[in-house]
């Protein structure tokens, strides 16, 4: 059950909030009552209650975030988030796990979000190959040069432990072998 739920709560918490009738705030939070009663409105989940969102986020602190009995997706939004996490200074390496066919056009214009809002970057090298290889069975693992493009005016935000979401990074703090 926590398996599908949690990909009801990503749906609507990460990309259609509006169509179970839910406006986030500015940092994608919204009342877990709010929620499961929007969800529990689904066919399948009438008997969903608050306190099975709070076991979701018990169970997945890494993908949700409980706070003052609100919820929230910690990453992955397509939808605009205004803070999507704590302001951080990140580690002097993240890593990008991506395709080889990928690595000409970060050399040239950099890290920018995709079918996201934003870029995840990983803390190891392994967390980033290994969510790569979600998508591609090869994947290259890109450094970040994290302190250094904080310096120079880069932001980042932390949304978990090893986990950090950034607008995007110039090619010149990036060190791309493959």
């Amino acid at each position: 059950m926590l398996a599908r739920l949690s990909r009801l709560a990503a749906l609507v918490l990460r990309h259609r909030p509006e169509e179970v009738g839910l406006t986030l705030d500015g940092g994608g939070f919204v009342p877990v009552e709010a929620l499961a009663t929007a969800l529990s409105t689904q066919r399948g989940w009438e008997s969903l209650c608050a306190d099975d969102l709070v076991a979701l986020s018990v169970a997945d602190p890494r993908r949700y975030e409980l706070s003052d009995g609100r919820i929230r997706a910690r990453y992955g939004h397509t939808i605009t988030v205004e803070q999507p996490g704590e302001a951080a200074l990140p580690p002097e390496w993240l890593y990008l796990g991506t395709s080889a066919a990928d690595v000409a056009l970060l050399r040239e214009a950099g890290l920018r979000p995709r079918d996201r809002r934003l870029v995840h970057l990983s803390a190891t090298p392994q967390a980033a190959a290994e969510v790569a290889r979600r998508h591609i069975s090869d994947p290259v693992v890109v450094v970040v040069f994290g302190r250094r493009a904080f310096a120079a005016g880069v932001g980042f935000w932390r949304a978990g432990a090893a986990l950090f979401l950034t607008d995007g990074v110039p090619a010149r703090f990036l060190l791309i072998t493959g």
